[in-house]
């Protein structure tokens, strides 16, 4: 037998309105909650990326015209230029580092001073160049 669980806070009336929901359906309560916390978790997910990407785009473009950096591979994430680099190699071992410590949803490795627009497949997710 399944344990159950018991969660404090919960809004009463909006309990009653799902519980109700459920009945309409004809399908257990938890399968609404279970559908519920699915679809708050994927559209988290999915904002996250967007709003990850703008950010991470935002910084690189504060750095592609810099001749300061020109000709220096740069690894962006999470909104933060994580390092440079003299190679592709030496960056995306930057990138991969990071990676593991933390949940990477999108990741910006580019040469600072060349546009090429293409995308790269790095670590199951899809990576810009510029």
């Amino acid at each position: 037998m399944k344990k159950g669980f018991y969660i404090k806070g919960i809004d009463e009336k909006l309990y009653r309105e799902l519980k109700a929901e459920a009945a309409r359906r004809g399908v257990p309560l938890y399968s609404l909650l279970n559908d519920a916390i699915r679809f708050y978790l994927n559209m988290r997910n999915s904002l996250a990326i967007e709003t990850e990407e703008d950010v991470n785009n935002r910084v690189y473009m504060s750095l592609v015209f810099s001749n300061r950096f020109k000709g220096k591979w740069v690894v962006i994430c999470m909104g933060k230029v994580l390092g440079f680099a003299d190679s592709w190699d030496k960056a995306v071992e930057i990138m991969r580092k990071y990676a593991k410590k933390n949940r990477v949803n999108h990741g910006i490795v580019a040469k600072i001073g060349e546009i090429i627009e293409e995308e790269v497949e790095i670590l199951g997710s899809t990576f810009e160049m510029f």
